[in-house]
């Protein structure tokens, strides 16, 4: 079976949430950052990443709406 980089990237880099270094890119308000986050929990969700869906939860708990 062949590899799909697509999902090792978006699996990596939601798994990288949950560490100390990860930040957000400083020119993104709220707004972009709740909805980066919204693909990335339908993508996950479709793909039934449940783990990264429950990532993707907790960081957008910690965004102020």
């Amino acid at each position: 079976m062949d590899e799909n980089y697509l999902d090792k990237l978006l699996i990596t880099s939601i798994n990288h949430m949950k560490t100390s270094t990860w930040s957000w890119p400083k020119t993104w308000d709220n707004a972009q950052k709740l909805q980066f986050l919204h693909m990335c929990d339908a993508y996950a969700s479709e793909h039934e990443y449940y783990e990264q869906c429950a990532i993707i939860r907790d960081v957008k708990a910690t965004i102020n709406q």
